[in-house]
């Protein structure tokens, strides 16, 4: 066993709260851009418009992670 674990020194709210932020931002990256892509899908029918804009809300998404992550720890905090 590592004396030197950097897990051992994890306190258990730390670990609590980033499931949660983690549940959470998975949640925000997935979930608003496939509803998104159905909406456009089932009401055009066109995958070709549809596709493209669920992937760019994804990706758009992707790129403020931080921003989303920093503002979802603040929520979790004590």
């Amino acid at each position: 066993m590592y004396v030197n674990n950097p897990l051992n020194n994890l306190a258990p709210d730390f670990m609590v709260k980033s499931a949660w932020v983690s549940t959470a931002l998975a949640l925000i990256l997935t979930l608003p851009p496939m509803g998104l892509f159905i909406a456009i899908f089932e009401a055009t029918g066109n995958l070709f418009v549809s596709i493209p804009v669920g992937f760019g809300l994804h990706f758009l998404l992707i790129f403020l992670s931080t921003k989303i992550s920093s503002a979802l720890s603040t929520l979790f905090e004590d």
